[in-house]
């Protein structure tokens, strides 16, 4: 009987191993065409625009929104900021560094 219980409980690990590996790839490569990842939770969000912390399983994803003026042919455009980056719990980034990344500008309509 405790051997069919041990059995239970590591065939329950694997599938968590195998399910945060799958995803951590789907999300990063999703990250990687600046696109919101879609196997997170948001879990916190930042007064200085909007900037998402979401969390997976093993992972951290932070969609940067900043707000920001920009001036292009002498007009100033309000506008964002705007891009994401993946971590993991073993190299987690912290918000109040920054973005590691360049961001895009995207102006307000």
């Amino acid at each position: 009987m405790n051997t069919r219980k041990y059995k239970k409980v590591l065939l329950w690990v694997l599938f968590l191993i195998v399910f945060s590996v799958i995803s951590y790839n789907i999300d990063s490569r999703l990250v990687a065409l600046d696109k919101r990842p879609i196997l997170v939770l948001p879990t916190a969000v930042a007064k200085d625009g909007g900037t998402t912390i979401y969390r997976g399983l093993g992972y951290k994803v932070i969609g940067w929104k900043r707000l920001e003026l920009k001036k292009i042919d002498d007009k100033e455009i309000q506008g964002t900021m705007r891009g994401y980056e993946i971590s993991t719990i073993f190299n987690s980034q912290n918000i109040s560094k920054g973005p590691q990344k360049k961001l895009i500008f995207v102006p307000n309509k």
